[in-house]
């Protein structure tokens, strides 16, 4: 039933959703060696199962997986489309990832649903905008209510500051003195409250950061030293690190980029 769209928007086509707390990148992947996500993702092989690979691990086939932030993990699409939804921990949400798709905080879960791959695929072949995005994801989590993340206020304070200034390279030296710790009690505190050590943690903000500035500016050298990356290789280096991709070619084809308030 799907066949004809497929081959319709089948290889050239790649979106791109972000909002607040989540991102959705859809589109074709080769294959992505191993590499570690900055927040949860839900990866959905829109036509077909992916191979997957966990550290250490061998080879296998799923139709979606939950893999949590933190969790070094391979994918080989061999071309074909895939699907990504990354939810922030102290995104709203993130309650709702964990109702619909319950899973364990440090290990990955693989499954088949009828109505997540639907959901994608509808997303990539009508190409819909904004709007009718978040309805179908909203729908998808089941999270009417926006519940926030509360971790310890003092790493509250931290990832306030780090969301609010992306570009600025933290010391968890001076991190730690801004709420009252040593930087071992820091660093140990940061991780055990958002399931991620402190520069992986800054360097995902950094990625979502970026995204914003590109689709304000639309520039990838403009927008990749305001996100505070060293020049524009640096940030294409962590975006393929991250999708799979170049982002040039992706920008350039992109069928829809769009962001929430």
């Amino acid at each position: 039933m799907h066949k004809p769209a497929m081959r319709k928007l089948y290889p050239a086509h790649s979106q791109l959703y972000l909002g607040p707390g989540r991102a959705l990148y859809c589109g074709p992947i080769q294959r992505l060696e191993t590499h570690v996500y900055g927040a949860t993702v839900l990866h959905v092989g829109i036509y077909r199962p992916f191979r997957i690979r966990l550290a250490g691990g061998a080879w296998r086939a799923a139709s979606c997986a939950i893999v949590p932030a933190g969790i070094s993990h391979a994918l080989d699409l061999a071309g074909g489309v895939h699907g990504k939804l990354f939810v922030e921990k102290d995104g709203a949400d993130a309650p709702g990832l964990c109702r619909r798709f319950p899973h364990p905080e440090t290990a990955a879960s693989f499954f088949e649903d009828k109505e997540a791959i639907d959901c994608f695929r509808r997303i990539y072949e009508e190409d819909p905008g904004r709007g009718a995005v978040e309805e179908w994801l909203d729908r998808l989590l089941l999270c009417p209510e926006r519940q926030p993340w509360m971790p310890d206020a003092r790493i509250r304070r931290v990832v306030e500051l780090i969301g609010r200034e992306p570009d600025r390279n933290f010391s968890q030296e001076e991190l730690a003195a801004r709420i009252g710790l040593s930087p071992s009690r820091f660093l140990h505190l940061f991780r055990q409250q958002t399931g991620l050590p402190y520069r992986r943690f800054r360097q995902w903000k950094r990625m979502m950061s970026a995204f914003a500035l590109l689709h304000a500016t639309d520039s990838l050298t403009r927008a990749a030293l305001d996100a505070g990356y060293a020049d524009a290789t640096h940030f294409s280096h962590s975006f393929r690190a991250t999708f799979g991709v170049n982002p040039a070619p992706v920008f350039r084809t992109l069928g829809r980029f769009e962001m929430g308030s």
